[in-house]
């Protein structure tokens, strides 16, 4: 098991190099990825400091997407202009997403401290989301989250002032859940010690 764990983690490493290049890792998490990765029982596989984003729902998974999207703060001014671009069909959704982590541990031992550590530094969502003999994978997810229909069939339903008041909210939401990823990345450096 622990040679397959270490050819899993060697793959994962080429892929996360591979998606740096391309600009697709999320930067605000490298520190905490590479604290990650540099522990030899873990290593992960996907990771999102959190966003706040519109999104496109027709009716179904088919030509869904997002109107905006922000991995940061981000101004009532930027959603608004971005408003102006929805469809003209369907459900626009203000969306305010929180810190997700996908993290593979060597073992059930590995899996428990990592949970435990998550838990005792505010992460509520925190389990083994799947487990086989040769991959444990923990997933630690923030619960800050906003989920609130904002216009449909190119038609707002609110006004402008609550556009802002879901931003400020939203702003707040990321703020914490930064500060949080910033507790639990310092006490994953002392597994390093």
């Amino acid at each position: 098991m622990n040679n397959k764990f270490q050819q899993q983690k060697e793959d994962a490493l080429k892929g996360l190099s591979n998606a740096r290049k391309l600009g697709e890792v999320d930067s605000d998490m490298l520190p905490l990825i590479e604290c990650v990765n540099l522990l030899p029982d873990y290593y992960t596989t996907s990771t999102c400091t959190g966003r706040t984003s519109l999104f496109h729902d027709p009716g179904g998974k088919k030509d869904s997407g997002w109107v905006g999207k922000w991995h940061r703060e981000v101004s009532c001014i930027e959603v608004c202009e971005a408003l102006k671009n929805m469809p003209a069909t369907g459900i626009i959704w203000f969306m305010h997403e929180p810190t997700i982590m996908h993290i593979v541990c060597r073992d059930l031992s590995a899996a428990g401290k990592l949970v435990e550590l998550a838990r005792n530094h505010g992460y509520k969502k925190v389990g083994i989301l799947s487990y086989k003999d040769d991959r444990i994978l923990v997933e630690v997810c923030g619960t800050e989250r906003i989920d609130a229909p904002v216009a449909e069939c190119g038609r707002m339903l609110v006004a402008g002032d609550y556009i802002g008041y879901l931003t400020e909210l939203a702003d707040k939401k990321f703020k914490k859940g930064m500060q949080r990823l910033d507790r639990f990345e310092k006490a994953l450096r002392l597994l390093e010690e």
